[in-house]
């Protein structure tokens, strides 16, 4: 009989153990498409190739939960980036490289306080469905076509931040928001390498309202990973990138209506000019962009339940340290077929103007002050699929 009671109590036991423990989501997105560029070479040739992340980077992630009592649960997230084309990793940002989890990589807690996760994540200004602001539309963010308006220079979809420490408060009536700190682990400066961000977002029916501020410091290893190269000298520690964000949208229910404006200032340093991900004219340190200005209208329409019709407007102003200006102007149009909730076929057409500055859209190494004034075109079709 005790043996009996022995054997109930650790089944028992087990059983608890099973009980707390949640299963483990294994998720991703393969992006494979065709691609047509205009401008693509150092004598402007055009090129047409097969691509990853026409619409979405292709990534695969593992995450999951564990209840803990009390309504207080220990969470984790990792998530890599790779080419649906090569199957190779792919960072998916401006400073790519080979780290596996380079998309994600927290664990943290949540309960009733909202929510604490540390590691390498994405600030507030990111569109996607995780704590994001959710008001760009799908011109925001096609990464193979709207380089200039990604995380390389006005950062509409955040910037991706390692070893940092980021709160999310609880919803309350449609209101999200939080705060986010990246530590710069520079020996001998705390501060350098520093980032701070914050965030706020109010989705209610129909509309939707986000605003996020990002500042980061330069350093020898910088939270902030879309800012390098890594720099450290006295004069510019306490100097680097912030950035302004303000969305919003509204669902009509047939169609749904965006509107962005996102500034970035960017100090200089030394001889290298400006952070490369910011828009140079010819590379030369005379004319280092300083500040960036985006606006972006888009509009997303359901022609029937399974086809939507994707449309973007955005224009660029950038200002440099030698009081001069450009700009650049882009459009885009896309249909998006729904074969299932999970699989969709996509064609894209993205046209970019750019005037007395670098046309990120252009490949071209031959891009100098002289011959800003290029025009780009391109093309696409692929097939997505979530799992």
């Amino acid at each position: 009989m005790k043996k009996s009671l022995l054997a109930l109590a650790v089944l028992g036991s087990f059983a608890a153990v099973a009980h707390a423990q949640t299963s483990v989501t294994i998720y991703g997105i393969i992006d494979t498409g065709v691609a047509y560029q205009s401008k693509a070479s150092a004598n402007n040739g055009s090129q047409t190739g097969m691509t990853s992340g026409l619409f979405s980077g292709s990534r695969l992630g593992f995450k999951g939960s564990e209840d803990l009592g009390g309504g207080l649960k220990a969470n984790f997230q990792l998530e890599a980036g790779f080419n649906g084309d090569t199957g190779a990793l792919n960072g998916q940002d401006t400073s790519s490289s080979n780290n596996l989890f380079r998309r994600t990589s927290t664990v943290g807690l949540s309960g009733g306080f909202g929510a604490v996760n540390v590691g390498r994540q994405t600030d507030f200004a990111y569109s996607g469905p995780a704590g994001g602001m959710q008001t760009f539309s799908s011109a925001g963010y096609v990464g193979a076509s709207t380089t200039g308006n990604g995380t390389g220079v006005t950062r509409l979809q955040g910037s991706r931040t390692n070893n940092s420490i980021r709160y999310d408060m609880p919803s309350f009536n449609g209101l999200n928001g939080g705060v986010m700190y990246g530590l710069g682990e520079q020996a001998g400066n705390g501060t350098a390498g520093q980032s701070y961000a914050a965030g706020l977002r109010y989705d209610n029916g129909p509309i939707g309202l986000g605003a996020s501020f990002y500042k980061s410091k330069f350093g020898t290893a910088p939270s902030d990973s879309t800012l390098y190269p890594a720099i450290a000298t006295a004069s510019t520690l306490d100097n680097g990138t912030k950035t302004f964000t303000l969305g919003a949208s509204y669902d009509f229910g047939f169609g749904k209506l965006y509107g962005n404006w996102s500034r970035a200032t960017t100090a200089t340093f030394g001889a290298t000019g400006a952070a490369s991900h910011i828009f140079n004219l010819g590379g030369t340190t005379a004319s280092s962009n300083n500040k960036t200005n985006l606006f972006e209208v888009g509009y997303n329409h359901n022609l029937t339940a399974s086809l939507k019709l994707l449309t973007g407007l955005s224009y660029t102003r950038a200002n440099f340290t030698d009081s001069t200006t450009g700009n650049m102007k882009e459009a885009f149009l896309a249909t998006d077929y729904f074969l299932s909730k999970r699989t969709d076929l996509y064609a894209i057409a993205m046209y970019s103007k750019a005037s007395s500055v670098g046309n990120p859209l252009s490949f071209s190494a031959a891009t100098t002050a002289t011959n800003q004034a290029n025009n780009v075109f391109g093309l696409g079709v692929g097939i997505r699929h979530a799992f």
